[in-house]
């Protein structure tokens, strides 16, 4: 965190310390426009991600598309995301800036189950909805923040974990919701 400075970023940017200066007002604004960027940058991928889910048949297969182009997102802005959750989480504006996109992502895929509400037996729909989103969201920051082979030790490729989460969350969703 502290490797990023104001002249490094001017000196790589090829600008002035004015210009600078002027449109960033200092390195944590900086900072600021860089988590707002990353976040713009996951939200286009994750509405990439929904509108060709969208087109799919089935649950089954929607989900399986939509996680297809999310873990590609994931590993495309895992450096990024890195930085942010490892150096950044304490900063009250960001946090906030992630929590915002948190719940903008879970909406995303909200519409895209509820597009398939015919399929999902759970008895409480919303909360299956919310449970395989909490569920999803943790494998992708597990994907964002390890490297494959430092999660159990045995390397699975992306494709094969895209199927694999996809049959859990969809078999969840399908099945009646659990007696208490």
């Amino acid at each position: 965190d502290n490797s990023l400075t104001v002249d490094a970023v001017i000196k790589l940017a090829d600008t002035s310390v004015g210009n600078f200066y002027s449109r960033f007002g200092d390195r944590n604004g900086l900072l600021k426009a860089m988590h707002e960027r990353f976040l713009l940058r996951l939200g286009g991928a994750a509405h990439v991600a929904v509108a060709t889910a969208g087109n799919e048949k089935s649950l089954a297969d929607a989900i399986e598309v939509f996680l297809s182009h999310l873990f590609t997102g994931a590993h495309e802005y895992r450096n990024s995301a890195r930085f942010f959750v490892l150096h950044r989480s304490s900063d009250p504006i960001l946090r906030a800036q992630g929590i915002r996109a948190n719940t903008l992502f879970a909406g995303i895929f909200t519409s895209l189950v509820l597009s398939h509400r015919e399929e999902i037996a759970h008895a409480s729909p919303m909360i299956a909805i919310d449970v395989a989103w909490r569920m999803l969201y943790a494998v992708l920051a597990q994907q964002m923040m390890f490297d494959d082979e430092e999660v159990t030790g045995m390397p699975m490729e992306t494709p094969a974990l895209v199927s694999e989460v996809s049959s859990c969350l969809v078999a969840y969703l399908k099945a009646s919701s659990a007696k208490g």
